[in-house]
């Protein structure tokens, strides 16, 4: 869940206006995880408080999202 954040954060400040596809950001991981875990970190990101309300699940199983506040401050906390 950690790289998924902290790829988000990467994403958003390459561009701050668009949504990043979860599928996208962890492609090079495809192999190791399961069809269902964009929806899954998807939750918890967004149970967390992490991600922005525009942020989405979308149908075929991958979310699209920018990190919130709250989730730009975790990143920044743990690179401490």
């Amino acid at each position: 869940m950690d790289l998924l954040r902290e790829r988000l954060g990467y994403a958003d400040a390459i561009n701050s206006s668009e949504l990043h596809s979860f599928r996208e950001l962890m492609a090079d991981r495809a192999d190791v995880i399961s069809d269902n875990w964009p929806l899954e970190a998807f939750e918890e990101l967004e149970a967390q408080g992490h991600l922005t309300p525009s942020s989405l699940k979308l149908k075929g199983g991958d979310a699209v999202a920018r990190l919130s506040a709250d989730g730009r401050l975790y990143l920044r906390e743990s690179s401490d």
